[in-house]
């Protein structure tokens, strides 16, 4: 077993790195985390709940009530694109890390794998969405969208069993991940929790077949969801995007789509991280150099995002066409401006000045705030893009390019309290999984302290870090 020694950065001199915990230890006091709620973690809850219901109701009633202009529902799909991002993107950091042999991912793991949960969300904002889309053809015209041959329900179906797939992908990596876990419930629990550990452990005991059975799932889910992750944002960013605007083609759209996904999904990690670590008491399981790891992977994939922008804009700017110049004046220069503004801010700038920094990349709560920055800015950003394309009016669907750039239009009390709903019931979700299953992988928290060991490294120091492969 060959080892290494990774040092923390000139400053670890004067952090001492955390000590090693026994095994028995982390299994008790990770799946104690499930038992008990704080009055904290009730007012949370019911807070949430509260805005849950608010949204599932003013999303019905704005059914009733809209059903029949199209134009009203941008900021519904500027959720639904919201969602996607941010639930479909953080399981991501449960998989890529982990088949590159990243050490400091395995207590990030859990986190990661349980915002699979809230694409439950995604596909009840998708439902009127899919209700309410343009038909591909209208009195014998057939709009311009991916589906060229395709009956006309193909988007509607196509799009539906998508997020369906993503779904069920998502809690198999969960589950597959979750089975050694479910048996340290049943072995450290009582009540309702070892039962459920006791059912869901499937006799899981830890023999080498176990173990193999559990890898080969675990690469096997995760190479299904980055794939079907990246059809679903085509799917989305197509049928419920440039299909809406006459003369919209852009080939680049869908993998900005998907770029700006995995920031999404890497911030809100951070965010649930810091979340754990101060709330539920875990510093000596979620250390700083999960922090430092998540911060170079967030400053990567900001710059990303900057790369994938101006490769799309570039075409548009350059290319002056009449669908080219139309689109601009629809999605930046248009009704929108100030959110593109807003947008490139916090997407890109404040990031960037944040987390270019060693000090901050190195720190819970200056993280906390760069994730932060960019989840606002993702937000406006999707209402930027999917409000305008949804405010086109059904009739100029047809054209060769838009000709009338429409007005802005504002969220209505439906719109605030549906995307606040629907962002509350996701996190209630996640919050209520805590609650069924340490929020901290045991096993893999027990394989990094294993695989890993505090020593000094010159005159600072280091972990060093066994590889067992």
């Amino acid at each position: 077993m060959a080892s290494e020694a990774v040092a923390q950065g000139h400053e670890a001199e004067h952090h001492a790195l955390p000590a090693q915990v026994a095994p028995d230890v982390v299994a008790r006091e990770l799946v104690a985390t499930t038992m008990g709620a704080s009055g904290r973690f009730k007012a949370i809850a019911w807070t949430l709940g509260v805005l849950s219901i608010a949204g599932i109701v003013a999303l019905v009633l704005k059914w009733l009530d809209q059903s029949d202009d199209s134009t009203r529902w941008g900021y519904v799909a500027a959720l639904l694109s919201f969602l996607l991002s941010v639930a479909g993107g953080a399981p991501m950091v449960a998989m890529a890390p982990v088949m590159a042999k990243a050490n400091w991912v395995r207590p990030v793991t859990r986190i990661a794998a349980m915002f699979s949960f809230a694409s439950v969300v995604t596909i009840i904002t998708l439902i009127p969405l899919v209700a309410i889309l343009p038909p591909l053809v209208t009195e014998g015209a057939r709009r311009r969208t991916i589906w060229f041959e395709a009956p006309d329900y193909s988007p509607h179906i196509w799009s539906i069993v998508g997020l369906v797939l993503l779904l069920i992908t998502g809690i198999g990596l969960f589950y597959s991940a979750a089975i050694p876990d479910f048996a340290s419930m049943r072995d450290h629990s009582m009540g309702w929790r070892q039962r459920w550990g006791k059912k869901f452990a499937r006799g899981w005991v830890g023999t080498d077949s176990q173990w193999r059975t559990l890898r080969m799932r675990i690469g096997m889910f995760g190479t299904f969801y980055f794939l079907i992750l990246v059809f679903v944002n085509f799917l989305i960013t197509t049928d419920f995007g440039q299909s809406m605007v006459p003369g919209w083609r852009d080939a680049i759209f869908p993998m900005y789509h998907s770029i700006s996904s995995f920031q999404a999904g890497v911030a809100a990690i951070v965010i649930a991280l810091w979340a754990a670590r101060r709330y539920m008491h875990l510093e000596k399981y979620v250390h700083v150099d999960a922090f430092w790891s998540l911060g170079r992977l967030l400053f990567a994939l900001t710059l990303l995002w900057v790369y994938f922008f101006y490769s799309s804009f570039i075409v548009f700017w350059y290319g002056r066409s009449a669908t080219d110049i139309s689109t601009l004046n629809l999605l930046i220069r248009g009704p929108m401006m100030y959110a593109f503004i807003a947008a490139i801010i916090l997407i890109w700038f404040v990031p960037w000045w944040i987390l270019i920094w060693n000090k901050v990349r190195r720190s819970v709560n200056g993280m906390a705030i760069g994730a932060a920055v960019i989840l606002v800015g993702v937000l406006i950003d999707r209402i930027r893009i999917f409000v305008p394309a949804w405010s086109v009016p059904p009739d100029q669907i047809h054209e060769k390019w838009l000709t009338k750039i429409p007005g802005t239009v504002y969220p209505d009390i439906f719109d605030i309290l549906i995307m606040a709903g629907g962002i509350s019931l996701a996190v209630l979700i996640i919050l209520l999984m805590t609650r069924v299953i340490p929020v901290l992988s045991v096993w893999q928290v027990q394989e990094f302290n294993l695989l890993s060991k505090p020593i000094k490294y010159v005159r600072g120091q280091a972990t060093m870090i066994a590889k067992p492969d």
